[in-house]
């Protein structure tokens, strides 16, 4: 091989192993409860899924946000799965959804799944939207949830038939409000909005406060208590 690969690939090497550093010190990880939740679920390839006792037939596929660990949402996801939920936890390379952009769209083809109900914390949010997109005119999908989130402007969902579900929190200082209000016209005009009084953007998971974040006045618990009641409010049947 000659000297300047030889070069090339070592300063390609040591640049690759720099940005994986980085990126891991910007993770977040999922705290112990979190990390307990998860080992309930079944661990299917890069997927946990949450079966629950009682299926009410409903598919929930969740995208993590950005930087945050997939377990951190164990416990939301052992919770909607306590209500008749299936949920199925992607684990996307690196944290980033944006890495994963058609896994949802897989594990529907894998597992022959129907009723399906996409849904996202932050980045999350915007891929499960695209996902939600580009199946709007099929009979699988069943809605979308969006946890601190919006859809980019490249998806327009204005005339989707499903049912959409908007959560938000009072405290949130990490979403972009402005690019938030701007968006809701890429919704359906049947959209639910519900703002959680008192919670912040990190209350959406469990993973500790995130770098820019409001202070929230309620717990972990209750922000996750009052997502599901949002939930089975709208897909109650």
């Amino acid at each position: 091989m000659k000297k300047w690969l030889k070069v090339l690939l070592t300063i390609l090497g040591t640049f690759t192993i720099i940005c994986v550093v980085a990126i891991r010190s910007l993770t977040y990880s999922a705290s112990e409860t979190a990390l307990e939740s998860a080992t309930v679920a079944e661990l299917q390839e890069d997927t946990l899924i949450f079966h629950p006792q009682n299926a009410n037939g409903k598919n929930i596929i969740f995208y993590q946000g950005g930087f945050v660990e997939s377990e951190a949402y164990a416990p939301l996801a052992s919770a909607l799965a306590n209500e008749g939920f299936t949920v199925y936890l992607i684990d996307t390379p690196l944290n980033l959804a944006v890495l994963a952009t058609n896994r949802g769209l897989d594990i529907i083809k894998e597992n022959d799944l129907t009723h399906v109900i996409f849904m996202g914390h932050s980045l999350g949010g915007v891929i499960a939207a695209r996902n939600a997109a580009t199946l709007s005119e099929d009979t699988e999908i069943a809605g979308l949830i969006l946890l601190a989130s919006y859809p980019d402007v490249s998806i327009n969902l204005a005339d989707a038939q499903f049912l959409v579900l908007s959560i938000t929190a009072s405290n949130d200082k990490v979403l972009n409000w402005e690019a938030f209000a701007s968006a809701k016209a890429l919704l359906p005009p049947h959209t639910s909005f519900v703002e959680i009084l008192g919670g912040n953007h990190s209350g959406f998971g469990d993973y500790g406060f995130q770098s820019g974040d409001g202070e929230a006045t309620l717990t972990n618990e209750d922000q996750r208590a009052q997502v599901i009641s949002a939930i089975q409010s709208v897909w109650s049947e």
